[in-house]
Protein backbone atom coordinates (compact mmCIF):
# COMPACT_ATOMS: atom_id res chain seq x y z
CA UNK A 1 0.00 0.00 0.00
CA UNK A 2 1.63 3.47 -1.38
CA UNK A 3 1.46 5.32 2.13
CA UNK A 4 2.07 8.62 0.26
CA UNK A 5 -1.17 8.01 -1.96
CA UNK A 6 -4.31 9.86 -0.56
CA UNK A 7 -7.42 10.21 -1.47
CA UNK A 8 -9.26 13.24 -1.91
CA UNK A 9 -10.16 15.66 1.35
CA UNK A 10 -7.85 13.40 2.98
CA UNK A 11 -4.86 15.06 4.34
CA UNK A 12 -1.55 13.06 5.35
CA UNK A 13 -2.75 13.41 9.17
CA UNK A 14 -6.06 11.56 8.63
CA UNK A 15 -8.22 14.65 9.20
CA UNK A 16 -10.71 15.35 6.35
CA UNK A 17 -10.77 18.83 5.19
CA UNK A 18 -13.51 18.53 2.58
CA UNK A 19 -17.13 19.45 4.92
CA UNK A 20 -19.25 17.08 3.97
CA UNK A 21 -16.38 13.97 4.49
CA UNK A 22 -16.04 15.59 7.99
CA UNK A 23 -16.31 13.59 10.93
CA UNK A 24 -17.88 16.21 13.69
CA UNK A 25 -16.96 15.55 17.43
CA UNK A 26 -19.97 17.42 18.77
CA UNK A 27 -23.43 18.87 17.41
CA UNK A 28 -24.58 22.12 18.53
CA UNK A 29 -28.42 22.84 18.49
CA UNK A 30 -30.62 25.83 19.32
CA UNK A 31 -33.47 25.42 20.82
CA UNK A 32 -35.99 26.95 22.08
CA UNK A 33 -38.67 26.36 24.49
CA UNK A 34 -41.83 28.24 26.26
CA UNK A 35 -41.81 28.68 30.04
CA UNK A 36 -44.54 29.60 31.91
CA UNK A 37 -45.40 29.78 36.32
CA UNK A 38 -48.21 29.52 38.14
CA UNK A 39 -48.10 31.57 41.50
CA UNK A 40 -50.29 29.82 44.68
CA UNK A 41 -52.34 33.11 44.31
CA UNK A 42 -55.69 32.16 42.86
CA UNK A 43 -55.84 33.69 39.48
CA UNK A 44 -52.29 35.37 39.63
CA UNK A 45 -50.32 33.98 36.92
CA UNK A 46 -46.82 34.93 35.05
CA UNK A 47 -47.28 35.47 31.51
CA UNK A 48 -45.42 32.75 29.16
CA UNK A 49 -42.24 33.79 27.17
CA UNK A 50 -40.39 31.94 25.27
CA UNK A 51 -36.74 30.85 26.42
CA UNK A 52 -34.18 30.37 24.00
CA UNK A 53 -31.09 27.28 25.08
CA UNK A 54 -28.15 26.75 23.56
CA UNK A 55 -26.37 23.75 24.78
CA UNK A 56 -24.22 20.66 23.01
CA UNK A 57 -25.95 17.52 22.99
CA UNK A 58 -24.49 15.70 26.20
CA UNK A 59 -27.39 15.62 28.29
CA UNK A 60 -27.42 18.94 29.56
CA UNK A 61 -30.76 19.21 28.24
CA UNK A 62 -32.45 17.23 29.87
CA UNK A 63 -31.19 18.15 32.83
CA UNK A 64 -32.05 21.90 32.35
CA UNK A 65 -35.64 20.55 31.36
CA UNK A 66 -36.05 18.54 34.43
CA UNK A 67 -35.28 21.48 36.79
CA UNK A 68 -37.30 24.02 34.69
CA UNK A 69 -40.39 20.97 35.91
CA UNK A 70 -39.39 21.33 39.07
CA UNK A 71 -39.49 24.85 39.93
CA UNK A 72 -42.40 25.74 38.06
CA UNK A 73 -44.60 25.16 41.24
CA UNK A 74 -42.93 27.88 43.12
CA UNK A 75 -43.47 30.84 43.26
CA UNK A 76 -40.78 33.47 42.25
CA UNK A 77 -38.36 30.43 41.64
CA UNK A 78 -37.06 31.91 38.09
CA UNK A 79 -39.31 35.72 38.31
CA UNK A 80 -39.69 38.05 40.93
CA UNK A 81 -42.38 39.09 43.10
CA UNK A 82 -45.55 39.74 41.91
CA UNK A 83 -47.25 42.86 43.67
CA UNK A 84 -50.14 42.53 45.98
CA UNK A 85 -52.76 44.17 44.61
CA UNK A 86 -55.77 42.84 47.17
CA UNK A 87 -56.60 46.53 48.52
CA UNK A 88 -59.38 47.60 46.90
CA UNK A 89 -58.72 51.40 47.93
CA UNK A 90 -57.12 53.46 44.99
CA UNK A 91 -55.54 56.17 46.82
CA UNK A 92 -55.79 59.42 44.17
CA UNK A 93 -55.01 62.31 46.01
CA UNK A 94 -54.36 65.46 44.31
CA UNK A 95 -51.90 68.20 46.09
CA UNK A 96 -50.84 71.17 43.52
CA UNK A 97 -47.37 71.99 46.05
CA UNK A 98 -44.78 70.24 48.45
CA UNK A 99 -43.13 73.02 49.06
CA UNK A 100 -43.07 76.37 50.75
CA UNK A 101 -41.41 79.06 53.07
CA UNK A 102 -42.40 80.39 56.01
CA UNK A 103 -41.62 83.62 56.63
CA UNK A 104 -40.75 85.54 60.05
CA UNK A 105 -40.90 89.34 60.70
CA UNK A 106 -38.34 90.88 63.79
CA UNK A 107 -37.85 94.39 64.35
CA UNK A 108 -36.06 95.91 67.10
CA UNK A 109 -35.64 92.19 68.95
CA UNK A 110 -39.54 91.95 68.80
CA UNK A 111 -40.81 89.30 66.52
CA UNK A 112 -44.05 91.35 64.33
CA UNK A 113 -45.61 88.72 62.17
CA UNK A 114 -45.16 84.87 61.29
CA UNK A 115 -46.52 83.65 58.13
CA UNK A 116 -46.50 79.82 57.86
CA UNK A 117 -47.15 77.62 54.72
CA UNK A 118 -50.47 75.45 54.31
CA UNK A 119 -50.81 72.61 51.93
CA UNK A 120 -53.72 70.99 51.30
CA UNK A 121 -54.50 67.85 50.24
CA UNK A 122 -57.72 66.72 47.47
CA UNK A 123 -58.97 63.06 48.54
CA UNK A 124 -62.41 63.66 46.95
CA UNK A 125 -61.50 60.72 44.09
CA UNK A 126 -60.44 58.38 46.50
CA UNK A 127 -62.89 55.38 45.70
CA UNK A 128 -62.62 51.80 47.25
CA UNK A 129 -64.33 48.50 45.86
CA UNK A 130 -65.56 47.87 49.04
CA UNK A 131 -67.75 50.15 49.55
CA UNK A 132 -68.20 53.56 50.18
CA UNK A 133 -65.14 55.88 51.73
CA UNK A 134 -65.74 56.37 55.54
CA UNK A 135 -62.30 58.87 56.92
CA UNK A 136 -59.54 60.63 55.31
CA UNK A 137 -56.42 61.35 57.74
CA UNK A 138 -53.34 63.90 57.06
CA UNK A 139 -49.91 63.15 59.37
CA UNK A 140 -48.50 66.22 58.28
CA UNK A 141 -44.72 64.58 59.74
CA UNK A 142 -43.81 67.42 61.96
CA UNK A 143 -44.64 66.15 66.00
CA UNK A 144 -43.65 62.57 66.62
CA UNK A 145 -46.57 62.17 69.34
CA UNK A 146 -49.07 62.57 66.64
CA UNK A 147 -50.86 65.38 67.94
CA UNK A 148 -51.48 67.37 64.38
CA UNK A 149 -52.77 64.40 62.89
CA UNK A 150 -56.10 65.51 61.08
CA UNK A 151 -58.83 63.03 60.50
CA UNK A 152 -62.15 63.49 59.30
CA UNK A 153 -65.16 62.09 58.22
CA UNK A 154 -65.42 61.28 54.69
CA UNK A 155 -68.87 62.38 54.35
CA UNK A 156 -68.37 65.77 55.67
CA UNK A 157 -65.16 66.81 53.96
CA UNK A 158 -62.71 65.48 51.12
CA UNK A 159 -60.38 68.06 51.65
CA UNK A 160 -57.69 68.35 54.48
CA UNK A 161 -55.05 71.02 54.63
CA UNK A 162 -52.37 72.03 57.26
CA UNK A 163 -50.13 74.87 58.18
CA UNK A 164 -46.24 74.04 58.56
CA UNK A 165 -45.22 76.87 60.96
CA UNK A 166 -41.76 74.79 61.34
CA UNK A 167 -39.29 74.28 58.77
CA UNK A 168 -37.80 70.64 57.59
CA UNK A 169 -38.20 67.90 55.10
CA UNK A 170 -40.96 66.06 56.39
CA UNK A 171 -42.82 63.11 55.40
CA UNK A 172 -46.13 63.74 54.82
CA UNK A 173 -49.07 60.51 55.51
CA UNK A 174 -52.46 60.34 53.69
CA UNK A 175 -54.29 57.72 54.61
CA UNK A 176 -58.28 56.53 54.00
CA UNK A 177 -60.18 53.82 55.55
CA UNK A 178 -63.63 52.69 53.67
CA UNK A 179 -66.61 51.46 55.46
CA UNK A 180 -65.44 47.60 55.65
CA UNK A 181 -62.39 48.95 57.41
CA UNK A 182 -59.82 48.51 54.65
CA UNK A 183 -57.09 51.02 54.86
CA UNK A 184 -54.44 52.20 52.19
CA UNK A 185 -51.83 55.17 52.73
CA UNK A 186 -49.37 56.38 50.52
CA UNK A 187 -46.25 59.22 51.72
CA UNK A 188 -44.91 62.10 50.38
CA UNK A 189 -42.13 64.52 50.96
CA UNK A 190 -42.41 68.03 51.56
CA UNK A 191 -40.07 70.25 51.81
CA UNK A 192 -40.73 73.88 53.63
CA UNK A 193 -37.79 76.27 54.00
CA UNK A 194 -37.89 79.69 56.58
CA UNK A 195 -36.87 83.06 55.98
CA UNK A 196 -36.22 85.74 58.41
CA UNK A 197 -36.47 89.41 58.10
CA UNK A 198 -34.32 91.10 60.82
CA UNK A 199 -34.15 94.64 61.14
CA UNK A 200 -32.35 97.39 64.04
CA UNK A 201 -32.59 100.66 63.64
CA UNK A 202 -30.51 103.47 64.55
CA UNK A 203 -27.90 101.50 66.73
CA UNK A 204 -24.40 101.93 68.07
CA UNK A 205 -24.40 98.42 69.85
CA UNK A 206 -26.10 96.16 67.18
CA UNK A 207 -27.55 93.03 68.46
CA UNK A 208 -26.77 89.48 67.28
CA UNK A 209 -29.43 87.72 65.18
CA UNK A 210 -30.09 83.86 66.13
CA UNK A 211 -30.88 81.10 62.67
CA UNK A 212 -31.85 78.06 63.90
CA UNK A 213 -30.58 75.17 61.64
CA UNK A 214 -32.60 72.36 63.08
CA UNK A 215 -35.33 70.64 61.70
CA UNK A 216 -38.47 70.48 63.41
CA UNK A 217 -38.18 66.72 62.32
CA UNK A 218 -36.33 63.61 62.04
CA UNK A 219 -34.40 64.18 58.74
CA UNK A 220 -31.42 65.68 57.11
CA UNK A 221 -30.65 69.62 57.97
CA UNK A 222 -30.91 72.33 56.33
CA UNK A 223 -28.45 72.53 52.52
CA UNK A 224 -26.92 76.52 53.39
CA UNK A 225 -27.95 79.58 54.98
CA UNK A 226 -28.15 82.44 52.49
CA UNK A 227 -27.36 85.89 53.89
CA UNK A 228 -28.76 88.97 52.08
CA UNK A 229 -27.49 92.06 54.80
CA UNK A 230 -27.32 95.54 53.96
CA UNK A 231 -26.40 97.92 56.61
CA UNK A 232 -27.31 102.38 56.66
CA UNK A 233 -25.05 105.28 58.09
CA UNK A 234 -27.88 107.48 58.20
CA UNK A 235 -27.06 111.17 57.37
CA UNK A 236 -26.76 113.51 59.91
CA UNK A 237 -27.86 116.73 60.06
CA UNK A 238 -23.99 117.85 60.65
CA UNK A 239 -21.60 115.90 58.70
CA UNK A 240 -20.08 112.76 60.37
CA UNK A 241 -17.21 110.39 59.90
CA UNK A 242 -17.95 108.05 58.25
CA UNK A 243 -18.27 104.20 59.92
CA UNK A 244 -16.51 101.24 59.75
CA UNK A 245 -18.56 97.91 60.29
CA UNK A 246 -17.98 94.11 59.96
CA UNK A 247 -20.30 91.24 59.60
CA UNK A 248 -19.42 87.97 61.79
CA UNK A 249 -21.53 84.79 60.87
CA UNK A 250 -20.60 82.32 63.49
CA UNK A 251 -21.50 78.56 64.03
CA UNK A 252 -23.31 76.72 66.92
CA UNK A 253 -20.05 76.37 68.77
CA UNK A 254 -19.27 80.02 68.52
CA UNK A 255 -16.78 79.48 65.73
CA UNK A 256 -16.57 82.42 62.86
CA UNK A 257 -17.39 80.63 59.15
CA UNK A 258 -17.33 84.09 57.29
CA UNK A 259 -17.11 87.52 57.54
CA UNK A 260 -17.35 90.56 55.89
CA UNK A 261 -15.98 93.89 56.58
CA UNK A 262 -16.70 97.85 54.98
CA UNK A 263 -16.36 101.23 55.69
CA UNK A 264 -19.38 103.31 55.14
CA UNK A 265 -19.98 107.38 54.34
CA UNK A 266 -22.48 109.18 56.20
CA UNK A 267 -26.01 108.81 54.21
CA UNK A 268 -24.83 106.30 52.28
CA UNK A 269 -24.95 102.00 52.94
CA UNK A 270 -23.10 98.66 52.24
CA UNK A 271 -24.48 95.30 51.50
CA UNK A 272 -22.90 91.52 52.04
CA UNK A 273 -24.42 88.28 50.43
CA UNK A 274 -23.15 85.24 51.45
CA UNK A 275 -23.99 81.46 51.39
CA UNK A 276 -23.07 79.26 53.75
CA UNK A 277 -23.41 75.38 53.12
CA UNK A 278 -21.64 72.41 55.56
CA UNK A 279 -23.82 73.48 58.13
CA UNK A 280 -23.88 71.78 61.52
CA UNK A 281 -27.13 71.76 63.55
CA UNK A 282 -28.30 74.50 65.90
CA UNK A 283 -28.20 78.02 66.50
CA UNK A 284 -25.45 80.33 64.29
CA UNK A 285 -25.57 83.75 65.00
CA UNK A 286 -25.05 86.45 62.76
CA UNK A 287 -23.42 89.75 64.30
CA UNK A 288 -22.46 93.12 63.07
CA UNK A 289 -19.58 95.11 64.87
CA UNK A 290 -18.98 98.65 64.55
CA UNK A 291 -14.92 98.70 64.85
CA UNK A 292 -14.34 102.69 64.18
CA UNK A 293 -17.17 105.79 63.58
CA UNK A 294 -19.37 107.00 66.56
CA UNK A 295 -22.26 106.72 64.37
CA UNK A 296 -25.34 104.79 64.90
CA UNK A 297 -26.53 102.54 62.05
CA UNK A 298 -29.60 100.77 60.65
CA UNK A 299 -29.39 97.06 59.92
CA UNK A 300 -31.44 95.15 57.53
CA UNK A 301 -30.79 91.72 57.42
CA UNK A 302 -32.54 88.49 55.16
CA UNK A 303 -31.54 85.36 56.14
CA UNK A 304 -33.00 82.46 54.61
CA UNK A 305 -32.68 78.59 55.58
CA UNK A 306 -32.57 76.41 52.81
CA UNK A 307 -33.41 72.35 52.54
CA UNK A 308 -32.36 70.29 49.44
CA UNK A 309 -34.75 70.10 47.03
CA UNK A 310 -35.65 66.20 47.45
CA UNK A 311 -39.59 67.26 47.75
CA UNK A 312 -42.43 65.21 46.16
CA UNK A 313 -43.56 66.31 42.88
CA UNK A 314 -46.85 67.80 43.08
CA UNK A 315 -49.64 65.93 41.71
CA UNK A 316 -52.52 68.89 40.49
CA UNK A 317 -55.97 67.84 39.69
CA UNK A 318 -56.11 68.11 35.90
CA UNK A 319 -59.26 70.04 34.88
CA UNK A 320 -60.02 70.02 31.09
CA UNK A 321 -61.43 73.51 30.44
CA UNK A 322 -64.19 73.84 27.30
CA UNK A 323 -62.05 75.99 25.15
CA UNK A 324 -59.42 72.48 25.63
CA UNK A 325 -62.46 69.95 25.31
CA UNK A 326 -63.37 71.88 21.84
CA UNK A 327 -59.83 72.09 20.78
CA UNK A 328 -59.01 68.26 21.57
CA UNK A 329 -62.40 67.53 19.76
CA UNK A 330 -61.76 69.40 16.46
CA UNK A 331 -58.14 67.59 16.85
CA UNK A 332 -59.39 64.60 16.63
CA UNK A 333 -62.08 65.40 13.76
CA UNK A 334 -59.20 66.95 11.73
CA UNK A 335 -57.00 63.47 12.10
CA UNK A 336 -60.18 61.63 10.44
Amino acid sequence: MDLNHRSPGYEPDGISRLPHLAKPTATVHRLQTTVCFRFPKKGAFLRCKPLPLTMRTTGHLTALMLALLFCMPFSGCLAGEVQDDSNPITMAVHYDSTSGTITERIQNNAILTQTGVELSFDFARVTSKAGAMKSFTLDPGDDDEGGNVVTVNANERAELSYTYLTHGLFTVTLSATDEANNNAKISLTVRIDKTIDWTQSNTDDPPTMTVSTTPDCDCPIAEKITVDSTISNPEDLVPATQVTTTWHLNDPDGDQQAFHTEQIGDGQEATWTHSQYNLASGDWTLEVTIDSGNDSISIHHIVTVLYEALESTPNPLMIETPDEASDSLSVLQNKK
